[in-house]
């Protein structure tokens, strides 16, 4: 066995395990702290590892505007759900958070920010590619995991059930399992290259087994989470066929996407921190860009 494939078992079974139990937690209890400390986590170390790789071409990046921004667009997505608590004080600081943009604010005063931070700073040395760099990192991260994080704390049809934290389960499957089936669908039968511009590996054999992976695991993890939390997150059998179908996709653009920042900044990994997999990004970028059509999906299935 390669010794990259070895270390993805050894460390992302245990690193699953902790997530998948913090998520079915939230679930079980019907809260939603455990999605809220993963986002800030996520946030945190993504801002950290997208302001290495973009210091390559923008070597004034700025690492506090993007992750306190990401942080507080969590936090706001994290508001929603105190719309329906019982005590009055949450439920008017859900409701303010329903009817205001706080979303937009936060990102304009962030654009702002950068903007004045760079010009204070540095004059306007490399300010275009470092303020764009700045900028992006925020959108691309803050706006993902705010979207993740809306979709786990979407009220359902009965309120004693977290319909939105089976749903972001639902969308890790979908994802995930088209991202796994697409690696090793690859390696097995992978003879056509995708994008070898991009990413050497990635074959149209392996894209084409993501469409089994990513539909297999939503019907997987909704058959699950039915049985465990009847009637599960979905009300009729051909919905998961839906979601994977289009999230599985997304998650192989994903990440290309990430493949193309990595090679943009001629590293080959995002970060060290995971041993077979590299760095967070590496395990996050599939999730990133099927966010916003995963939440879109959401509200209308």
């Amino acid at each position: 066995m390669r010794a990259d494939l070895r270390n993805r078992l050894v460390f992302g079974f245990p690193l699953a395990g902790l997530v998948v139990g913090i998520l079915v937690a939230d679930v079980s209890w019907n809260q939603h702290g455990g999605i809220l400390a993963l986002g800030i986590a996520a946030a945190v170390l993504g801002a950290r590892e997208f302001r290495r790789m973009a210091l390559v071409q923008a070597s004034h990046a700025r690492l506090a505007p993007m992750a306190v921004v990401a942080v507080l667009l969590v936090l706001e997505a994290h508001l929603h759900w105190m719309k329906a608590s019982q005590q009055p004080e949450l439920a008017a600081i859900g409701a303010f958070a329903d009817r205001h943009p706080i979303a937009l604010a936060v990102l304009g005063l962030g654009f702002a920010w950068v903007a004045l931070a760079q010009m204070a700073r540095y004059g306007s040395e490399k300010f275009s590619a470092s303020l764009g760099a700045t900028i992006f990192g925020m959108v691309y991260l803050g706006v993902a995991f705010n979207l993740l994080t809306r979709l786990a704390v979407l009220p359902g049809a009965d309120p004693a059930i977290n319909r939105g934290g089976m749903l972001l389960l639902c969308f890790i499957a979908a994802v995930k399992f088209g991202d796994i089936t697409a690696y090793f669908g690859g390696r097995a039968f992978g003879r056509h290259k995708m994008s070898p511009r991009i990413s050497p590996g990635k074959t149209w054999e392996g894209f084409a087994c993501s469409f089994a992976g990513s539909i297999g695991g939503s019907y997987f993890a909704a058959w699950l989470l039915s049985l465990s939390f009847p009637p599960g997150p979905f009300a009729l059998w051909w919905q998961p066929a839906v979601w994977g179908l289009v999230l599985g996709p997304l998650g192989v653009v994903g990440d290309l996407a990430e493949s193309a920042l990595k090679r943009d900044a001629e590293v080959k990994d995002s970060g060290r921190m995971l041993p077979g997999f590299g760095g967070w990004l590496d395990v996050l970028d599939a999730l990133i860009i099927a966010a916003p059509v995963g939440y879109v999906l959401a509200l209308v299935l």
